[in-house]
């Protein structure tokens, strides 16, 4: 199944007409009501907001979903379901498994990486459970614990799972490593379906608003893709690397021991937290590399002691509305923190790269002399082969039409950044699911730049297919390898990744 299309920005004001108060926090009764005022100021532009701790409750939540209907259950009686007890682990950690599925005394459970290497085998009771909850997408599957595993001591850094169960990560915090990679945790949770419901399924009238990391995952199949095909090759690759969940980008220690920061795959869900993170990050002199697209896309807590992740998608519904911590579009003017201050694009420059019937299906290269092309080949209009579903697109000083042979321009009187190139180009839908004649011109951007003369280097490739099939999986699959290699190496060798 693939995701859902949505007009994202008209469909915001219909959901508050489906609210049903049906759920709400367990351990603090406060009120649904404006969140408590304070008077330091929220500022704009680079210098982010500053918030006083201890003023919002940033774990709260009312409303659990906006309607009674589910997607069909799950047969556990002929395939096997589970999820682990968190996402990130150390190796040699003990990790809790929950299944369900086809009774057996003696099933026999694979630990595996991404690749599907092999890792360990074990065994373990395994029967048909039921939901211990008719609201798993609040409350978790509550399945009975399978087993506790110790976890080798031997693993690497890395994305394993065991056999039916969600990918999680081994990371090594405390030493140092040449880059971290963040494994896009948040997008699974959004759009897993395990239970009956997603922060988009079984449909918008219905959808939940918050969603357990506590669940066997349904309906990821094809969404996951927009990552395996990066984690195939990169396993492959000789690099000291570090993996890490969404969630950890919320302790700046766990990417402090890191020369590299990369952001992969379809990274749409962030808390202010790990945007404030990731911005002191490249602030210190280091390089991000943004493998993703339509990236920060929404606003999210976390209620950690519930293993919850909250996404109203509408300021209206969420207790903390007009606070900045509101779980709604990040380039809402009330938060005060636009995408494009950390990233340089965002999804309201871009839009649906596969609407169009003149697309391109790519980038059109305008900066053919850039390190990061070295060894491709590509000259200036080529078109890099990279059919994407959502761009992010940099201001332009004047967009162009679908077909238009003129190439844009960023507009940097809008960034105010301290130098900054456009590689490539693509047109795009921008803001309607009702197709070309109705939606609004945008444009894909594939831009490298510094936000200060110290600051570190930020690669935004502004597609959300860079890591899948039908990008460094993909026709031109040899080319994009070549590109994301120049962008590690390069960084890693405090190269410049500027023509000028």
């Amino acid at each position: 199944m693939t995701p859902p299309t949505i007009n994202r920005r008209a469909f915001l004001g219909s959901l508050s007409a489906f609210l049903v108060l049906v759920g709400c926090k367990k351990a603090d009764p406060k009120p649904a009501t404006a969140p408590p005022t304070t008077t330091t100021p929220i500022t704009n532009g680079n210098a982010n907001p500053v918030i006083p701790p201890k003023v919002y409750d940033q774990s709260l939540y009312t409303t659990t979903e906006l309607g009674p209907n589910l997607i069909n259950g799950t047969d556990f009686s002929s395939t096997l379901y589970g999820y682990t007890d968190k996402l990130a682990y150390k190796r040699g950690d003990m990790l809790g498994l929950y299944y369900s599925g086809p009774a057996n005394p003696k099933q026999v459970i694979t630990l595996s990486d991404f690749n599907g290497k092999i890792m360990g085998y074990y065994s373990a009771p395994v029967s048909v459970q039921k939901m211990k909850t008719n609201k798993p997408w609040l409350d978790g599957c509550k399945f009975d614990k399978t087993a506790d595993i110790k976890l080798p001591d031997n693993l690497k850094p890395g994305v394993y799972r065991f056999r039916g169960t969600n990918y999680f990560v081994i990371s090594d915090n405390d030493n140092y490593h040449d880059i971290t990679i963040v494994y896009p945790t948040n997008t699974d949770n959004a759009y897993n379906y395990g239970g009956g419901k997603s922060i988009y399924d079984p449909a918008l009238p219905d959808r939940a608003t918050v969603s357990s990391f506590a669940r066997y995952q349904d309906g990821l199949l094809n969404r996951k893709d927009f990552t395996s095909s990066f984690f195939f090759w990169m396993m492959t690759q000789n690099y000291d690397a570090n993996y890490i969940t969404d969630a950890d980008l919320d302790d700046y220690k766990n990417i402090e021991k890191t020369k590299v920061l990369m952001i992969v795959g379809h990274s749409e869900y962030w808390t202010r937290a790990a945007r404030e993170n990731v911005d002191k990050f490249v602030a210190s002199g280091r390089n991000m590399l943004v493998l993703s697209g339509n990236t920060m896309y929404w606003q999210v807590r976390y209620n950690k002691p519930e293993n919850l992740m909250i996404c109203y998608k509408d300021n209206n519904l969420d207790p903390l509305k007009d606070s900045p911590y509101s779980t709604t579009l990040w380039d809402s003017p009330f938060l005060k923190y636009p995408i494009i201050n950390s990233i340089g694009a965002d999804f309201a420059g871009g839009g649906y790269g596969n609407k169009l019937e003149n697309r391109q299906d790519g980038y059109k290269i305008v900066n053919d002399k850039s390190p990061l092309f070295e060894g491709t080949g590509l000259k200036n209009g080529d078109i890099l082969s990279i059919p994407t579903i959502e761009y992010d697109g940099a201001p332009v000083v004047k967009m162009i039409s679908p077909g238009s042979k003129t190439i844009p321009v960023i507009d940097n009187t809008k960034l105010n950044f301290h130098q900054i190139e456009l590689l490539g180009y693509d047109f795009a839908a921008n803001g309607s699911d009702a197709g070309p004649n109705v939606a609004s011109k945008g444009l894909g951007t594939f831009i490298v730049f510094k936000k200060t003369p110290t600051s570190g280097t930020v690669v935004n490739v502004a597609t959300t297919d860079w890591c899948n099939k039908r990008g460094i999986g993909g026709k031109d699959k040899e080319k994009v390898r070549q590109i994301t290699k120049n962008m590690i190496d390069k960084s890693l060798s405090d190269q410049t990744l500027f023509v000028s």
